[in-house]
């Protein structure tokens, strides 16, 4: 499930923006409100155990960790959590943060967690279904998986990625590959083929004037996927 390597060093490249809330991640200090409010519609965070997996500089383990998570973040890119790890002492919070893929991190992790996070980070490995594979090493048997992705179609295409990467600059270019967006009908069946069972997914709209976002039925572009172990299969 390895991640790019291009990818990374276009995450390294950034990483001292991630609390820039004006610059190349502007728009996921938009989104994290929205993220938070998803997750809350099925489980809080106080004293649960919780695995953000591309936890970025911890935009979204920060809020976990302030209201009573105990957060562990991993992430790929080595400045980017170098920066997480900073802004967290600075804020005297405490989460352990792991430079890791999620392949390596269990390699040497014995934890289950409550839930797992999995926020724009499948759109950016090489294998998806390694990466559905290694969930199940993480997680305890009622255990919930939230997604945040991207869809796969014209309309992702034109707008997630040549429209803000390339015309109005919202994220840095080549931060997406659309060969790795991915339809909810088959994040769905990656799901089911490894023994989860899709909940809910959900849309996100996103509004170009004001720069914000809101849940929507419309999954034609971003949308969140929350996922369950399948208790038939256990």
């Amino acid at each position: 499930m390895s991640s790019n390597k291009e990818e990374i060093e276009n995450f390294d490249k950034y990483a001292h923006e991630w609390w820039n809330k004006r610059g190349p991640y502007k728009l996921l200090h938009n989104l994290t409100p929205v993220r938070v409010k998803y997750i809350k519609e099925y489980t809080d965070f106080k004293n649960k155990k919780i695995l953000d997996i591309g936890c970025g500089g911890g935009l979204l383990s920060e809020v976990m960790a302030e209201a009573g998570g105990d957060v562990t973040g991993i992430d790929a890119s080595r400045e980017t959590i170098k920066i997480a790890k900073n802004h967290a002492k600075e804020k005297k919070l405490k989460i352990d943060y792991k430079k890791n893929t999620l392949e390596e991190f269990i390699k040497t992790n014995k934890k289950k967690y409550d839930f797992v996070i999995c926020f724009e980070m499948i759109e950016h490995v090489s294998n998806q279904d390694d990466l559905i594979k290694n969930l199940l090493k993480v997680c305890k048997k009622d255990s919930k998986v939230f997604f945040s992705t991207i869809n796969r179609n014209i309309l992702s295409f034109i707008f997630a990625k040549i429209i803000a990467e390339y015309v109005l600059h919202l994220v840095p270019k080549n931060t997406h590959t659309y060969e790795k967006f991915i339809k909810p009908s088959e994040l769905n069946t990656l799901l089911e083929n490894n023994g989860f069972k899709t909940i809910d997914i959900t849309g996100v709209k996103f509004n170009p004037l004001s720069q914000s976002f809101k849940l929507s039925s419309f999954t034609e572009i971003n949308y969140f996927l929350t996922a369950e172990l399948n208790k038939r299969e256990n």
